[in-house]
């Protein structure tokens, strides 16, 4: 089972590395920042990769730990829990001689679902036995990571779309925004998407025409490899215009924030059932 190890270097670095060789000798593959990650490579992009394939993370937490760090812009601890808890992956509280759970005014909003989570005990007196416990305990905690889906959003007016994107960013949904077809398709070569949407018209980019999202869908729609198509517009263009989308290929017309999320999870293949990202 891959095994994610997050700690503060100050609190757990010695534990850290004695939990990744109980780790390997168990039979898993853990992961831990210091001596996994090579010179010359991109930090977090590393960090992210291998959280997002791991079945656990152990939040090791010890006597040190700095809570207070964890609201500070670019910190490393909050970074790896927030990509766990975004791609469900569990993590398990690891406490080392005396750490603690923290109350919810000591966390950001964001991460406050730590508190509800069930923790491990180490003590550096018992720490061999404690050690093989934890290992033990590992195939019961994990399980399968949910990989983030990728989609393009086509609009000369995204800001009009930020409440969809994070009502889908909430379920597991990753976004890159473009304002016109000549951008989509350049970005379409750059990128593998799961899902596409795309606005009907477009005055305010270089496409300047009432007909742009029908000329992307039909160029898209010739594609061999092309992902789903949405086109997401108004109820009353979606009324007039939809069979005629639909013929040139879109997966849907919609119109309305619900109808999109619960086509977008179908089309992805996940349940509407899911409960969204914790954030509260």
């Amino acid at each position: 089972m891959k095994v994610f190890v997050s700690y503060q270097r100050a609190d757990t670095l010695v534990l850290a590395h004695a939990l990744h060789y109980a780790l390997r000798l168990g039979g898993h593959e853990p992961f831990i920042d210091t001596g996994s990650i090579g010179s010359g490579e991109a930090y977090r992009e590393r960090i992210a990769s291998e959280i997002e394939g791991s079945e656990l993370l152990l939040a090791l937490v010890g006597p040190k730990f700095d809570f207070a760090r964890l609201a500070e812009p670019g910190n490393v601890i909050a970074f790896e829990w927030r990509r766990a808890n975004f791609h469900r992956v569990p993590v398990a509280p690891v406490l080392f001689d005396g750490g603690r759970v923290p109350s919810d005014s000591e966390l950001p909003a964001e991460l406050r679902w730590f508190t509800a989570r069930n923790a491990l005990r180490l003590s550096s007196s018992s720490l061999a036995g404690d050690l093989d416990a934890c290992v033990a305990r590992v195939p019961e905690l994990g399980s399968l990571p949910r990989r983030a889906a990728r989609a393009l959003w086509v609009d000369d007016k995204p800001a009009n779309n930020e409440r969809e994107r994070r009502m889908l960013r909430e379920h597991g949904v990753v976004f890159d925004n473009v304002v016109s077809s000549e951008e989509a398709l350049e970005q379409i070569e750059l990128e593998r998407y799961e899902l596409i949407l795309t606005d009907l018209g477009r005055l305010g980019s270089s496409d300047v025409s009432e007909s742009a999202g029908v000329d992307l869908l039909q160029e898209l729609h010739a594609r061999k490899d092309c992902p789903p198509v949405i086109v997401y517009t108004s109820i009353g263009a979606a009324r007039a215009f939809r069979d005629g989308l639909l013929e040139r290929g879109a997966s849907d017309v919609l119109a309305t924030p619900s109808q999109l999320l619960a086509r977008v999870l179908e089309l992805l293949g996940r349940s509407a059932s899911d409960e969204p990202i914790s954030t509260r």
